[in-house]
């Protein structure tokens, strides 16, 4: 009897074991299964970086800086952020990030349109996106660095650590498919890039793209370059494919399409504050100078009697 107790023990241990390995086998598999299909499943959109372990939504699919410059140049330096235009004398707001025109533009975060107008002579079609500025810090970088060599800068002289930017700027763009006051959604198509304004007849067709905490300033000042936040390809990064294929772009000169100003303000909806605040500024100015202005000796006259 005690032999056949120690045989059902046996039998149980070694069923016991089985499903044990038959569970883990299930599971395994599983696991396999939902890999597999997240694998072959389509993205959200094609603006998704997938490489990323933070789920961005990229300006663009699959951004690049542009890698020459207005006149055909192969200068990529000149299309990130900071004082690399003219030999380190003038700044570049943003990055240029190459494009055809025509290229779906996207939002990046939600967020809502508080500037839209078209700029003539500078951004063309442009416009502000405000987003909530945690949500754009949860996509900061911390592997970006600027060739500080060739002028690039993480952000501008007056940057505040303390402030986070909330604004994403579009400029360039040949059509727009919001209206000022809008909320847009992460993802959502709000545009077609272009070649308008100061980028008219460009052989880098692009997408001009800033990150600030402001959204006024003269130079640098309240941007931060979008680098810190956003994968954009550098020169560094991109595949001899990727070049050849702005290459052939490059021998194109890129006209904007006429009439894309049509029902659009020509002016940002700040500008009247602006003109205020300089207005504002001249005045203390001119206080100031004639408050420090040391008087004049005057002469006395000698009374001939």
């Amino acid at each position: 009897m005690e032999n056949n107790n120690f045989k059902f023990e046996d039998e149980e241990k070694s069923s016991s074991k089985n499903k044990i390995i038959l569970g883990i086998f299930v599971v395994v598999v599983l696991i396999l299964a939902v890999l597999l299909f997240l694998h072959k499943s389509p993205k959200m959109n094609d603006a998704f970086n997938s490489e990323d372990a933070i789920n961005r939504i990229n300006p663009v699919k699959d951004p690049k800086i542009t890698y020459f410059n207005y006149g055909g140049e192969e200068k990529p330096n000149m299309a990130k952020f900071g004082m690399v235009r003219r030999g380190g004398t003038r700044p570049h707001q943003g990055v240029d990030i190459f494009a055809k025109p025509g290229t779906d533009v996207f939002a990046v975060l939600d967020g809502k349109i508080v500037d839209l107008y078209a700029d003539k002579n500078g951004y063309g079609l442009n416009l502000y996106l405000e987003v909530n500025p945690n949500d754009l810090e949860k996509l900061k970088r911390s592997d970006y660095k600027p060739k500080e060599s060739f002028g690039e800068k993480l952000f501008g002289t007056n940057y505040n650590f303390m402030a986070k930017p909330k604004y994403i700027r579009y400029a360039h763009m040949s059509k727009v498919f919001v209206k000022l006051g809008d909320t847009v959604k992460a993802g959502q198509v709000i545009g077609k890039t272009g070649v308008t304004g100061n980028a008219n007849k460009a052989r880098d067709p692009h997408l001009h793209f800033e990150v600030a905490f402001e959204m006024r300033g003269k130079g640098l000042m309240n941007r931060v370059c979008p680098l810190m936040y956003f994968k954009i390809k550098t020169e560094d990064e991109m595949t001899k494919q990727d070049i050849q294929v702005q290459r052939e772009a490059s021998k194109v000169e890129w006209t904007e399409n006429k009439g894309y100003e049509i029902g659009y303000r020509t002016q940002s909806v700040f500008a009247a504050e602006d003109e205020k605040l300089r207005l504002e500024e001249e005045a203390k100015k001119k206080k100031l100078k004639e408050a420090t202005k040391i008087p004049e000796k005057t002469s006395k006259k000698v009374v001939k009697k």
